[in-house]
């Protein structure tokens, strides 16, 4: 019988990296997954300054405050996350040109596709003539992503299309390589900027305002529908860590919306909470926390992997992720684009997390949340939400769920180690 269930696992396992591999030749995930890998000194920087920048400890924040320290992290953070979708506009291209063979105007397509990105951002012009311009940074960060990918890519695709029909200057043989390969790009540049401009002009005239605007509004107000009840809070949550599978920041897209959908009802709570009241709503946006995304992921790593590279990032990853910083593991593992781990992040984690606290409520095991303590235990570790947000039953039964998280994650992982076993053990063949 323990025969069987081990095969049963291997095939299992088997059948997981079958479906990765193929999904892994998908170069439009492997021009966007790999461009965030690209990116990971970034997100690991501005990852530490949030961590260190957000303890929630008063001590801590009066002398980081009083010796100028909070400054410097909010700066750090500001220009390196806090512009990801500026970034992510430039490298999305560059590997776009990359993984289509046009490698030599790889940096050209990075650049006209920063430029584009830039035309359809609104600006304000001020009235001085040499005062500096005003660009909003929400649409350079978390929010204009989606803007980012769609704009690197049809710039990606003007650029192939222009090499594949031959629509470029020729400059004589005798003009060096690099300036040549310089004159190439500038046709494709002006038809992708010329098209953004137009863009912009014509949004400029909607009730969208810009570009930016109508990728974000058609994204909310889907989620926005789904009402403020059990099911739709289940899939607020799977689309949430949808969107940070694709490796869009799912908790600015999401987050505002489960806020909108749920603030009235946790603020019910809460009042009742504080007259001594019976807690009137079991939905109220909340559920028992297993962390921000990767912890239960690294829990099971560190039980079961064996590759070098599992187990480096994994202990690297550990200490921020229990903070609630999740990016040197979505960027490092990698998470992000990666199929293997699609079912427990984006489908499993969520189901487990909101069905599993909705039963213990309905059972009685578990009071209603009095949302005190949710918004000031978002960066501290899953166990001390859940003992702010539910007390001491709250606290018992987080640490059950999260190990049920972790053991339903551990196949998966098992399977993503054993392709980099593989991988190591090739890269010491060779050598």
């Amino acid at each position: 019988m323990r025969k069987d269930k081990v095969f049963n696992m291997n095939k299992f396992m088997d059948t997981l990296v079958s479906v990765s591999a193929k999904l892994s030749q998908n170069r439009i995930l492997n021009i966007i997954q790999s461009a965030f890998m690209l990116m990971l000194p970034v997100y690991m920087i501005g990852g530490f300054a949030a961590l260190f920048n957000g303890i929630g400890i008063d001590v801590y924040q009066a002398f980081i405050a009083s010796a100028g320290i909070k400054t410097v992290l909010s700066v750090i953070y500001q220009w390196t996350i806090g512009m990801i979708a500026l970034y992510l506009s430039f490298l999305v291209a560059y590997r776009h040109a990359q993984t289509y063979k046009y490698s030599q105007s790889d940096i050209a397509t990075g650049l006209a596709s920063l430029i584009c990105f830039l035309i359809v951002t609104p600006y304000i012009i001020p009235e001085e003539p040499y005062a500096p311009v005003s660009l909003p940074a929400s649409w350079l960060g978390a929010s204009g992503m989606f803007s980012a990918i769609i704009i690197a890519f049809t710039v990606g695709n003007i650029f192939r299309l222009c090499r594949k029909f031959n629509i470029a200057i020729r400059l004589p043989e005798q003009v060096p390589p690099m300036i040549s390969a310089q004159f190439t790009s500038l046709l494709p540049a002006a038809f992708a900027m010329i098209l953004f401009g137009m863009i912009n002009v014509v949004f400029a005239q909607t009730s969208f305002g810009c570009l930016h605007q109508m990728i974000y509004t058609l994204i909310s107000r889907p989620l926005g529908a789904l009402g403020s009840n059990l099911f739709g809070m289940w899939i607020l949550q799977v689309v949430l860590y949808g969107l940070w599978f694709c490796g869009i920041h799912g908790g600015m897209t999401v987050g505002p919306i489960i806020m909108m959908l749920f603030m009235q009802l946790s603020m019910e709570n809460m009042t009742a909470y504080q007259t001594g009241a019976p807690l009137p709503h079991m939905v109220a946006g909340d559920a028992l926390t297993y962390g921000t995304g990767s912890i239960p992921l690294i829990i099971a790593a560190l039980l079961v992997c064996k590759s070098e590279s599992c187990k480096s990032i994994s202990r690297f990853g550990f200490i921020p992720a229990l903070f609630g910083v999740d990016e040197p593991v979505y960027f490092g593992m990698p998470m992000i684009m990666n199929p293997l781990f699609f079912i427990p992040w984006v489908i499993g984690a969520p189901t487990v997390s909101v069905f599993g606290t909705h039963i213990l409520k309905m059972i009685g095991l578990l009071g209603y949340s009095n949302c005190t303590g949710g918004q000031n235990a978002a960066n501290l570790p899953f166990f001390v939400g859940n003992l702010m947000n539910y007390g001491v039953a709250g606290l018992i039964w987080g640490c059950v769920l999260f190990a049920v998280i972790v053991i339903m994650y551990i196949p998966f992982v098992k399977a993503y180690d054993n392709q980099m076993l593989e991988q190591e053990q090739k890269t010491a063949e060779e050598k």
